[in-house]
């Protein structure tokens, strides 16, 4: 059985800032050079998908979505290691105690995000004045965080203003 393991506080924030205060957009090489610097481990196969150190026995944990129009499309990666059951009462303790101290983290750099759950998944999201997008994901055994470009950050906010407009 593996252990479940978080990142300390402010090395999450480091991650997730080392991409949000970037210049957008971002090439792929450019992609690349923020994944060495965060010392996170290309896959051999495909240089988009990444091992960090969070990652359970070396295995992808994250990837770069590229788009060859716009440059990176989004990064995702975890701040957690990922437990092999989500009916761990004590990882799920730990991962909500976690999530909440990552959230208020965020929370203080840059006041309070747009918060939402669905089917079990905690939500909360942040668009930053450079347009890109934080959002980070809680689940009983995993936390994750996707960073949306400024070009996909427009292209759900275009997408769910027609669905409002729909209803």
């Amino acid at each position: 059985m593996s252990d479940f393991r978080t990142l300390p506080v402010d090395e999450a924030v480091t991650w997730i800032r080392a991409w949000t205060d970037h210049t957008w957009p971002i090439s792929l090489q450019e992609a690349f050079a923020i994944r060495d610097h965060l010392d996170w481990r290309p896959s051999s196969q495909d240089p988009t998908l990444f091992a960090t150190r969070l990652s359970n026995d070396g295995k992808e944990d994250g990837f770069i979505l590229e788009s060859s129009e716009s440059g990176v499309k989004c990064v995702r990666f975890h701040l957690s290691s990922k437990y092999p059951s989500d009916d761990n009462v004590k990882v799920a303790q730990l991962s909500s105690a976690a999530y909440s101290q990552y959230v208020a983290a965020l929370t203080q750099l840059w006041s309070h995000g747009e918060s939402s759950e669905e089917l079990g998944v905690l939500q909360v999201s942040w668009t930053l004045p450079n347009r890109t997008s934080v959002s980070i994901f809680g689940l009983d055994n995993l936390i994750s965080v996707t960073i949306d470009s400024p070009w996909r950050t427009q292209l759900k906010e275009d997408y769910d203003q027609a669905m409002e407009d729909y209803e």
